[in-house]
């Protein structure tokens, strides 16, 4: 018979001397086991929200980077058609631009675009810029790997810009180009 068990005159049930003399309070050792599960689940849910929210942030297009593809520049947003302050095409872009790839951080100093033109850029407007001015300051990926660092323009807007083979390029710099008021780059 199980010493637990016995209910004899005696008295209440006790548990045997020895080892296994503590008290089983499974009152405590539940609230314990829903004490860590709790946490457990806390810290899955915290990470799977984390995720979540990510996901759900990117598909609204609220991602602090972001990237779009315009097949033509008449499909893509400009300064005089466009609520969104991020995105729109700089005026230096000719009207005949294809191939439009543009990616840019919406809270901080970092854009790049892509595209191709039989007219090209006007340079007129444009102004020559010392030095490749630290580089890009957004992690180029619309741009090829070697960017040139001499050659360099910038016409108007506080990037510069270049023709590689036949790609016009545009990239805000890491360093303020010469005469940038931080409108068009969100330094300001």
């Amino acid at each position: 018979m199980d010493p637990m068990q016995n209910t004899s005159a005696a008295g209440p049930a006790v548990r045997p001397a020895g080892p296994a003399a503590r008290p089983v309070r499974p009152a405590r050792r539940a609230a314990r086991l829903a004490l860590v599960a709790s946490a457990a689940l806390s810290v899955v849910a915290l990470t799977g929200c984390s995720a979540i929210t990510d996901a759900a942030l990117a598909a609204v297009g609220s991602a602090p980077v972001q990237e779009r593809h315009f097949d033509t520049a008449v499909e893509a947003p400009r300064p005089s058609n466009s609520d969104d302050v991020a995105w729109f095409l700089p005026e230096w872009v000719p009207s005949d631009a294809r191939d439009v790839d543009v990616r840019l951080h919406t809270s901080e100093p970092g854009y790049e675009i892509s595209f191709t033109s039989a007219d090209g850029v006007d340079l007129a407007a444009c102004e020559p810029v010392d030095g490749d001015l630290g580089g890009p300051a957004l992690e180029p990926e619309v741009l090829p790997d070697d960017l040139p660092t001499t050659g360099l323009v910038s016409c108007g807007d506080g990037r510069v810009t270049a023709q590689v083979g036949d790609r016009w390029l545009g990239w805000t710099t890491v360093e303020p180009v010469p005469g940038d008021d931080g409108s068009g780059t969100l330094r300001g």
